[in-house]
C-alpha cells in the first residue's frame, strides 16, 4: 500500500513546499501565520507566483482554504485598507451609495456607466449612457458611499461622471 502511494506521488515528479491557505481568506484581510500553513505540491502543478512571503500581505482576491497562496491575489507588504486592495497602476473614488445603488463587498468587480453627453470617448459606445470603467474593484464600503479602483487610464473619464453626479453601477465578474 506504502510503495504504490509512493509510486503514485513520484509519477508527479519534484515538489516543492508551498503556502498553502489554512480557511477561505477574504479581500482586506491581512495575512498572519495562523492563515496558512505550508504543503508539498507537485511542481508541475505550481503557478508562476506563488507567493514566497504572503505573511503580512493584505488579500486583494478571495483564496478559498487549501489553495495554494500567490502574489497576483496579494497586495504588496506593509499596504492595509483601501490602498492595499488597489491594484497596480490604480486610483480609487469614493462614489456616494443611493437606493439603486447594488449590494457589494470588498473585492467585487463593478462596470461604471454614465451619461453619454457626460464623456468624451465615443468608443466606449453611442447612446444615452456610455461605460466609463471596466472592472473596478471595491476597495471599502460603509453606510454613505464605496470607494472603487480603476485603471488610472479611466479616472478622468470617472471623475468628470462624478462631478455630474450621474455615475451607475453594475455588478461584473
Amino acid at each position: 500500500m506504502v510503495q504504490n502511494a509512493h509510486r503514485d506521488s513520484s509519477a508527479w515528479g519534484q515538489r516543492k513546499t508551498v503556502p498553502v491557505a489554512v480557511n477561505d481568506l477574504e479581500p482586506g484581510h491581512i495575512i498572519t501565520n495562523d492563515d496558512i500553513k505550508f504543503a508539498l505540491r507537485p511542481t508541475i502543478m505550481l503557478p508562476g507566483d506563488v507567493s514566497d512571503s504572503p505573511v503580512g500581505r493584505s488579500v486583494i482576491r478571495s483564496i478559498a482554504r487549501d489553495e495554494i497562496v500567490i502574489d497576483r491575489r496579494l497586495a504588496g507588504g506593509g499596504m492595509s485598507g483601501p490602498a492595499a486592495l488597489l491594484g497596480d497602476n490604480s486610483v480609487a473614488f469614493a462614489i456616494p451609495i443611493d437606493a439603486g445603488t447594488p449590494v457589494v463587498k470588498l473585492g467585487d468587480y463593478v462596470t461604471l456607466f454614465a451619461p453619454s453627453d457626460v464623456t468624451t470617448t465615443a468608443t466606449r459606445g453611442t447612446g444615452p449612457s456610455a461605460r466609463v470603467a471596466d472592472r473596478a474593484v471595491v476597495v471599502s464600503v460603509n453606510d454613505k458611499s464605496l470607494m472603487v479602483g480603476v485603471d488610472a487610464r479611466d479616472a478622468s473619464s470617472v471623475a468628470r461622471a462624478l462631478l455630474s453626479a450621474s455615475v451607475i453601477l453594475a455588478v461584473t465578474n
